[in-house]
């Protein structure tokens, strides 16, 4: 038995490194499809993307169930740092009952499960030996040295990105915005520095060509949070990290250079901006590539020359960078001073102003950007329904009655304000609760990580600090290739340090993986039905166009069942009954017609407070049935929920319809 027993533990060993490699490399497959495939701010790569993530995590939990797989124990400010993030998806849902739009805030549900997912695939990958935060920082290193590789790619090769992307004045391709892509690469900056300080030559090079990359990429999206989170994580790095002057004279090294070939393609207009030829872009960025090598290899250069004379010689040299900086400082704020003059007055009436334009001089300019704006209009939602919000996801709509433009936004460009509006005060006091319980934990962990470990750990928080810092003036939280890696990260970092735990195997354990399962099944189905449900109305749309009244009618009621809670499909239901009276008269016309009513007055019904359900019932009303006291009756109410709506130009469909009532037109009717 005793030549048994080393067997035994050998299979076993060999059992979880095979597991953890399956896990390491499904977990970077997930990490880069959410970068490169996220969607921007959309959903339409929600079930897929969410899906492998939670298909992910229930393999994790499932396995553990069995004692197939450990996960760490945790302790309680970790514990209840997941347990809030659970809780806040659990409540978005719960908004569905009283949203003023169910669908997205069905969407916003669909990516808090999503999100849940990737927190938990960062636990599992802390469970797997005794380096977890080291291959957790080294995969995320990878996919983001890739993200950017391909960014700065596309803006220098034309050929290599869609025409949007290489349009746009700033970088953003992959991601789909600019200041998403940004807060990726202030997270790649502190990753490329932890591993250009480290004692490996190929890791110091390796390390040091992405920090070196991702400040390109950084100045070229032009992103103002993007600096400022950069210069936080990248100060606070340095404060904490064991081998902050190596990394400091790493950080120099690459920063140098880096600004050099950015400052560079700001003069250039076909790189950053709007309406160049095609060929010039291609011939700027020709240059611009070799810029980029050259730039790289300046930088190697100094990494590798400050490495040589930097022994014996730390503290003058964090001496001298100590000075610089400061002397930096000052010359900075002097000379903002003899340029504007008082440089606080000058920031308020700055911050105070409208949109920026999207050109390199952005970085330089305090605009708010009609964020003042947005915040307000969150501030005034969230007053007005304090309990539980407009529903998660809902701003667009919620907005329409505060905003003083028709402009369309999306989101208020502030997590908290965002979840605040759509959530009320318990989906705040949750985010608040994840927020402290996350930097809680953190900090216990990294008291308990030591040498190598620590290190990682220092680098692998540059993406979660970031993102919290970026969240409080953006919507980071819409964004998958942003949020799912910042909650990867947080996930390693909440069970890094931790003992493993397995259970044993036995009936009960069986029965706790039956219901991971099934719980699984149940969210990938949330996920997947109103991907399914657009795709039906799509084909329902299609189908009225071609004039096959039965497919289309037919296709939107199938989309209706997947997705009672979007008037997509009552609106494709409408258009085919719009096309079969197109295509008949007498009583079979106007029967209908009344079909077509009733779809969009059910629209209206289920989003009674959505001022587009009102316009596009009036609108009927005033293009196909002519009676204009109810189209009236519509669009007036749809101008009570927004009356800045772009809509409402003089002499158009409710003018007209007023001015119908005002002859007598619901006397007649």
């Amino acid at each position: 038995m005793e030549g048994v027993q080393p067997s035994r533990r050998a299979v076993a060993a060999a059992a979880g490194s095979s597991l953890s490699g399956l896990l390491l490399g499904a977990t970077g497959a997930l990490l880069g499809a959410a970068a490169f495939l996220g969607g921007a701010s959309g959903d339409a790569r929600v079930p897929w993307i969410g899906g492998g993530a939670v298909a992910l995590a229930a393999a994790l939990l499932a396995a553990f169930a069995l004692g197939i797989a450990p996960l760490p124990a945790l302790e309680r400010p970790a514990a209840l740092a997941v347990a809030s993030l659970l809780a806040l998806a659990a409540w978005t849902g719960v908004t569905i009952v009283w949203s003023v739009a169910g669908d997205q805030t069905w969407s916003a549900l669909n990516k808090g499960i999503a999100y849940a997912g990737f927190l938990v695939v960062g636990l599992g990958l802390a469970s797997f030996g005794t380096s977890t935060t080291r291959r957790a920082a080294g995969l995320l290193a990878l996919v983001l040295a890739l993200v950017l590789a391909w960014a700065v790619a596309g803006k220098a090769v034309p050929a290599l990105a869609p025409d949007d992307a290489v349009r746009a004045p700033r970088l953003h391709a992959p991601v789909g915005y600019a200041n998403a892509l940004a807060l990726l690469a202030d997270a790649a900056l502190v990753l490329g520095l932890w591993a250009a300080a480290g004692a490996r030559r190929s890791s110091r090079t390796a390390g040091l060509l992405l920090a070196y990359l991702a400040v390109v990429a950084g100045l070229l999206t032009s992103s103002r949070a993007g600096a400022v989170a950069g210069v936080l994580v990248l100060a606070t790095w340095l404060a904490l990290a064991p081998r902050r002057v190596e990394g400091a004279v790493a950080a120099v090294a690459a920063c140098v250079p880096a600004a050099v070939v950015a400052g560079w393609a700001f003069t250039r207009p076909a790189l950053v901006d709007p309406g160049q030829t095609r060929a010039d872009r291609a011939r700027d960025g020709a240059v611009l590539a070799a810029l980029v090598v050259a730039g790289a290899v300046v930088a190697l250069g100094a990494a590798e020359a400050g490495r040589r004379l930097l022994p014996g010689r730390e503290r003058v040299a964090a001496r001298a960078l100590v000075l610089a900086a400061a002397l930096a400082l000052v010359a900075g704020v002097s000379a903002t001073a003899v340029a504007v003059g008082n440089p606080v007055t000058r920031a308020t009436d700055a911050f105070s102003q409208g949109e920026c334009v999207n050109t390199p001089g952005r970085l330089g300019k305090l605009c708010a950007n009609n964020r003042l704006q947005w915040w307000r209009e969150a501030a005034r939602i969230f007053a007005a329904h304090p309990a539980g919000g407009t529903g998660a996801g809902t701003f667009d709509v919620a907005r329409t009655r505060y905003r003083k433009a028709g402009d369309d936004v999306k989101e208020p460009h502030s997590v908290p304000l965002q979840v605040l509006a759509g959530t009320g005060v318990p989906g705040g006091a949750l985010l608040a609760l994840l927020a402290v319980a996350t930097a809680v934990a953190i900090r216990r962990a990294l008291r308990t990580l030591r040498d190598e470990e620590r290190a990682a750990a220092l680098a692998l928080l540059a993406l979660p600090l970031a993102y919290a810092v970026h969240a409080l003036v953006d919507y980071d939280v819409d964004f998958l290739a942003v949020t799912g890696p910042a909650l990867f990260a947080t996930g390693v970092l909440l069970g890094a340090g931790r003992p493993p735990v397995r259970v044993r195997a036995g009936p009960l354990p069986a029965l706790h993986a039956l219901a991971v399962v099934a719980v699984a099944a149940t969210a990938v189905g949330s996920l997947v039905l109103p991907r399914l449900a657009a795709d039906l109305a799509d084909e329902a749309n299609a189908a009225a166009e071609a004039g096959r009244v039965s497919l289309a009618v037919q296709r939107a009621r199938d989309a209706r069942s997947l997705d009672p809670l979007s008037p997509e499909p009552l609106y494709a239901l409408a258009a085919a009954y719009e096309t079969a009276a197109a295509q008949r008269t007498g009583s079979a016309r106007d029967e209908a017609l009344l079909s077509a009513r009733e779809a969009y007055a059910a629209a209206t019904r289920l989003q009674p407070g959505n001022a587009a359900t009102w316009y596009r019932l009036g609108l009927f009303e005033f293009l196909w049935t002519r009676d204009l006291c109810a189209a009236y009756q519509a669009l007036n109410h749809s101008y009570t929920l927004d009356p800045r709506s772009t809509h409402w130009t003089k002499g158009g469909e409710l003018d007209q319809a007023r001015d119908a009532v005002d002859e007598g037109a619901c006397e007649r009717s």
